[in-house]
């Protein structure tokens, strides 16, 4: 390269130095978070707190049931839902590469090479000739415009990362919940089934006394509709269980065709009661994935708005380009040798009001995205207190009904004795019958209900997530 070409690439990378240290002047404005007094305790009453541990990552393995395990990991390994947002966290990421690379000058390479021919009332000529061109371009990030593309393309990206958290969260407790839904409904079966059995035997009972003449027709007829009826209530319970069992298959990524688990790993009434500690209400900033993808999307607005006012300053670019031509075909023999730079500002003077509306608008999506944080916050707190005040319920609520359930299977098995002999009438004992029936069906709809508020409050809590420190 000749010394004059030399000076003017130096001149130019001078000029580039001089301007650059301009940039990143612009001042952006800190982030708005919405002012929320989140109090210190929780509503609901006897949280226990003595004994127990804050969520773990792995919160499901507290319910001691592998089976649940299995069918959690199959679904983190095969749900078409998680996967999908694994793709949207993905494109994300290349986004945010993609403004981040505003950041760094683009450099270019052309080159042709080519003959021509002329022909005119003479001779023809024939020309030849060969070029290369090395160009740099680079924006001036003079007003912090390109760093604020990129912090709102790594916002955006953080806000994905933390969907796909939420995401996966709210995958895992549906899969418990579901798991517990189709336990519920195999212990209902058994209890039915149980019912039907006594059911048939006081029938045979019944039978016997019409028999021998001291029942009537009837009482037998009377406990051969109830009989009937145990039969029909079994065709329901069946009817829930395998759509249950479908709606499980295709949470875990399977066909519901011929799909199967293993039900004997643990009965309901065998389950694990986990506890956890609810911590205080301020905590709930940083447990839970969704709030930080509110804080994430504001980070993104807040970048946003600082694009839209610095769209009213003038953009400075600058541009170095260096070739050689020569008139030999596909060869630069002795080139002409040729280099120069180029500074350019341009500024937008008449839009009819478009910036104007643009930097409006976005700074109207930021007020909405801080409105959309708090709103996020306030559901967060009822769906924790929720949570706990539905545990503690349904806690208290199966202590109690597993007296009544004992009661009433001591009362059926007297006035089943007592009818033996004579001593009670057959509608005293349907009514003990029903009485046990009922009570049953209520102590399994209400592990249940203990079990689903334990899932919520895990989700509540943020499943064991912490708000991570990520590096990019």
């Amino acid at each position: 390269m000749a010394i004059g070409m030399r000076k003017t690439v130096c001149r130019a990378l001078i000029l580039a130095l001089a301007v650059g240290t301009f940039s990143g002047c612009a001042t952006t404005t800190p982030m708005e978070r919405p002012e929320l007094a989140m109090g210190e305790a929780w509503n609901a009453p006897d949280v226990i707190t003595e004994n127990t541990l804050p969520p773990d990552s792995l919160w499901w393995r507290a319910f001691g049931s592998v089976e649940l395990e299995r069918l959690i990991q199959q679904a983190f390994d095969q749900s078409p839902d998680l996967a999908a947002m694994a793709e949207r966290m993905f494109q994300a990421e290349q986004q945010a590469r993609i403004a981040g690379s505003s950041l760094f000058p683009s450099l270019n390479l052309n080159g042709s090479t080519g003959a021509r021919v002329a022909d005119g009332e003479g001779a023809s000529r024939r020309s030849e000739s060969t070029s290369a061109t090395l160009t740099a371009s680079y924006e001036l990030d003079v007003w912090g415009n390109l760093a604020a593309g990129r912090e709102e393309a790594k916002a955006s990206f953080r806000a994905t990362v933390f969907d796909y958290d939420t995401v996966r969260l709210t995958l895992a407790s549906s899969v418990a919940t579901t798991w517990f839904q189709l336990l519920a409904l195999e212990e209902q079966l058994r209890v039915a089934r149980e019912n039907l059995d006594i059911a048939e035997r006081t029938e045979q009972i019944v039978d016997a006394r019409y028999r021998n003449g001291a029942a009537s027709r009837a009482e037998l007829l009377r406990q051969q509709t109830e009989v009937l009826n145990q039969r029909a209530s079994l065709v329901p319970l069946q009817l829930r269980y395998r759509q249950t069992r479908s709606a499980l298959a295709v949470l875990v990524g399977a066909s519901p065709l011929g799909f199967n688990t293993d039900t004997a790993d643990k009965t309901l009434l065998a389950m694990v009661l986990p506890s956890a500690d609810a911590g205080v209400p301020s905590d709930l900033l940083v447990r839970r994935p969704d709030l930080a993808r509110e804080e994430a999307r504001l980070q993104a607005a807040d970048a946003n708005v600082e694009q839209a006012r610095t769209a009213f300053l003038p953009s400075v670019s600058l541009g170095i380009s260096a070739g050689g031509s020569s008139a030999d075909l596909l060869s630069l023999a002795n080139p002409v040798e040729a280099a120069g730079w180029t500074l350019s500002l341009a500024q937008t003077l008449f839009d009819g009001g478009r910036l104007d509306a643009e930097q409006a608008v976005s700074e109207s999506q930021r007020l909405e995205l801080v409105e959309n944080y708090r709103s996020a916050i306030l559901t967060a707190l009822q769906e924790t207190d929720d949570a706990l005040d539905r545990l503690q319920t349904s806690k208290h609520r199966e202590e109690l009904q597993q007296t009544v359930n004992e009661r009433a299977a001591c009362t059926l098995e007297l006035t089943e004795l007592r009818y033996r002999e004579g001593s009670d009438e057959l509608l005293t004992l349907l009514d003990a019958q029903r009485t046990l029936f009922q009570t049953r069906d209520q102590l399994v709809q209400l592990r249940l209900a203990r079990l689903v508020a334990t899932v919520d409050l895990y989700k509540a809590l943020g499943g064991g997530w912490r708000y991570p420190v990520r590096t990019f």
